[in-house]
């Protein structure tokens, strides 16, 4: 563009009335979002260069879908965006993808996310899962050091269900409609000592077979774990050949010679559950959603930005 061209187009706007300025910027800030997710996208093409289905690299431009560009590949034939096998595929509304994930970064409601965006509940609701099912995937590879590890729980919860209840709905004075405790859904947590490395995963039971399942994948060779006691942990580490001492409450808050304690995950898990209370219950199918979405929030701490929360999900495929 010209200059004269640009000088003509800001003396325009000084004829503007409030609400077309207005309806000027929020276009600008439409535009500039779009650009930022189409650079995160192609970023993630860049990195891949390669067929989602057959990983070979001889692909070729072919057309566009939903705003994105198509890409085919000569190996398999199949046609392909940026976006294939991640939970965004085939989405409308891409320009709001940043708007989004600052969303989830600042921690909102599904209420208060829909009117930040201007968009109905029902909406929000499903495009926060959209972002929420990859973060349950990103998991750490390989544990290792000092481990503490302890079980915490979370009532079981059908909030939003409305047909096929395993059983009559509750009060909300937490227990059931025949007296007794509300049932609670476990989940096992570790912590690598002096990181922000954490793991947690959902157990149909808190057995010492389903704690060894459970931490099996996670737990390097190397690795020491530090638990509260539970009998069930030494068979734990029996099973999977690892160290373990433990911490014993009854000690006055010391176990050994000060090595096994229990703080770090004590820490995480009492910051995961103030953070819980914001959203007034959780479904119980949704939980390890929200895990993983706390998980990313204390790995950045106050640093996460909509655009790294944003490439951490396009990084994840399905395929």
């Amino acid at each position: 563009m010209e200059q004269t061209e640009y000088k003509q187009i800001v003396a325009r706007l000084e004829g503007l009335t409030d609400a077309q300025f207005d309806a000027l910027l929020e276009t600008l800030r439409h535009r500039k979002d779009a650009d930022g997710v189409q650079r995160l996208v192609m970023a993630r093409l860049a990195e891949r260069q390669c067929c989602p289905y057959c990983e070979g690299r001889t692909i070729v431009k072919h057309g566009v879908e939903f705003g994105s560009q198509r890409f085919r590949c000569k190996g398999c034939g199949k046609t392909f965006t940026a976006l294939t096998g991640t939970p965004f595929h085939r989405l409308r509304g891409k320009t709001q993808l940043l708007e989004n994930a600052a969303c989830r970064v600042d921690g909102l409601s599904v209420r208060k996310t829909a009117v930040r965006l201007a968009i109905s509940p029902q909406k929000a609701f499903r495009w926060r899962h959209k972002f929420l099912d990859f973060l349950n995937m990103q998991k750490p590879e390989l544990l290792t050091g000092v481990v503490e590890v302890d079980e915490t729980v979370f009532p079981v919860s059908y909030k939003g269900q409305r047909q096929g209840m395993p059983r009559p709905s509750k009060k909300r004075s937490g227990k059931t409609q025949d007296g007794t405790g509300a049932e609670k859904t476990t989940v096992v947590v570790a912590v690598q000592r002096g990181t922000s490395i954490e793991f947690d995963q959902m157990l149909a039971q808190g057995t010492a077979v389903a704690l060894t399942e459970a931490l099996r994948p996670v737990l390097s060779a190397d690795a020491v774990l530090s638990t509260d006691g539970n009998a069930a942990y030494w068979t734990v580490a029996k099973a999977l050949g690892v160290a373990s001492g433990s911490f014993i409450a009854a000690h006055h808050g010391h176990g050994g010679d000060g090595v096994w304690h229990v703080q770090s995950v004590n820490r995480y898990d009492s910051s995961l559950k103030t953070w819980m209370t914001r959203f007034r219950g959780v479904a119980t199918k949704y939980l390890a959603n929200y895990l993983g979405w706390r998980r990313l929030l204390d790995r950045f701490k106050d640093s996460l930005t909509p655009q790294q929360f944003l490439f951490h999900a396009l990084r994840t495929s399905y395929l």
